[in-house]
C-alpha cells in the first residue's frame, strides 16, 4: 500500500513537470529586471529616503554572480524588441536588466560589475534632470548622470543601452495637465537634448491614452511600464502590448536564492 502511494506521488509529480515544460515551451516570456539607486551600506545609510529604491552593491553583484552560474543571457534592448516580434529566438534563461531614472550611482557602481561579469543593461534617463556635468563621485545617491557622463558611459560602457524616461515628464500625476501636444514635445525635447532612441519607460509607471499615441506618433517602438498594482510585476511575454511591456520590480534588493526562484518561475 505504501508502495503505491510513493508511485503515485511520483507520478503526479513528473504530470506536474510535464506540464510545466510544456506550458514554458508553448509560452516563452523574459524577465525585464527593474532597478533604481546602487549603494553602499554607509551610503544607503546616508539616504534613509533612498532606501526602499537602493539596493546594495554587494547584493547587486551577488545577483549578477547567479545570473552568470546559471549561464542566464543579459539582453540588448535590440536583441528583446526581436525576440517580442517573433524575429529571433532566445533561450528561456533571459533577462533585460533596466535601471530607472539615470542615477549617477548607475556609473559608480553598477556599470564595472556590469563589465567584470560581461553583462548588458540598460538606463532610462530624465532628461532635465541632467546637468552639463559630474564632479567626483561624493556618494550621493540623489546625483544623476550629466551630459558629459553619459557620453562616457557610451565610450567606456558599449554593454550599456540608453532610452529615455521622459525628458520633464518625471513627476506624480503630471500626466493630468499635460495636453497630447505637450507630450509630443516632451519626447521632441528628450531626442533633441539629450540621445535619440525609440524605447520609451513611463515615468512612475504611469500613462494613458495621449501618452501612448504621442509615442507611436513620435515613432517609439517600445513602452515599459511600471506596476502599478502587483498584476503587472511579471514577466514580459510576445502577446502583451508593445506599448505595455511588463516589468519585476526588484530596486529593493533579494537574497540570490530568492533572486533565481523568481526567475525560474514560468509567470
Amino acid at each position: 500500500m505504501k508502495k503505491k502511494i510513493i508511485l503515485s506521488i511520483i507520478i503526479i509529480l513528473v504530470i506536474i513537470f510535464a506540464v510545466f515544460i510544456i506550458y514554458t515551451l508553448n509560452n516563452p516570456k523574459i524577465a525585464v529586471l527593474c532597478y533604481h539607486n546602487i549603494g553602499t551600506v554607509e551610503e544607503k545609510n546616508n539616504f534613509p529616503q533612498e532606501q526602499e529604491w537602493t539596493i546594495d552593491v554587494e547584493n547587486f553583484e551577488e545577483q549578477l554572480k547567479m545570473l552568470k552560474k546559471h549561464n542566464y543571457k543579459t539582453l540588448t534592448l535590440e536583441e528583446f524588441y526581436n525576440w517580442k516580434q517573433g524575429k529571433i529566438k532566445l533561450p528561456y534563461k533571459s533577462v533585460l536588466i533596466t535601471f530607472d531614472d539615470g542615477f549617477l550611482s548607475n556609473y559608480q557602481h553598477a556599470f564595472p560589475l556590469l563589465k567584470k561579469y560581461n553583462m548588458n543593461a540598460t538606463v532610462f534617463l530624465i532628461g532635465n534632470y541632467m546637468t552639463e556635468k559630474n564632479e567626483k563621485w561624493s556618494g550621493n545617491l540623489k546625483e544623476y548622470i550629466s551630459k558629459e557622463t553619459l557620453e562616457k558611459a557610451k565610450e567606456e560602457y558599449p554593454n550599456i543601452d540608453f532610452a529615455s524616461h521622459s525628458y520633464a515628464l518625471h513627476e506624480p500625476n503630471i500626466l493630468q495637465t499635460k495636453s497630447y501636444e505637450e507630450l509630443i514635445q516632451d519626447e521632441k525635447d528628450f531626442r533633441e537634448k539629450i540621445l535619440k532612441t525609440d524605447i520609451y519607460c513611463y515615468p512612475f509607471g504611469a500613462y494613458n491614452n495621449d501618452m501612448i499615441n504621442s509615442l507611436k506618433q513620435s515613432n517609439y517602438k517600445m513602452a515599459f511600464i511600471f506596476g502599478p498594482t502587483n498584476k503587472e510585476y511579471r514577466k514580459s511575454s510576445k502577446k502583451d502590448d508593445d506599448y505595455l511591456i511588463p516589468r519585476l520590480n526588484v530596486s529593493y534588493g533579494m537574497n540570490p536564492t530568492k533572486f533565481l526562484v523568481r526567475l525560474l518561475l514560468p509567470f
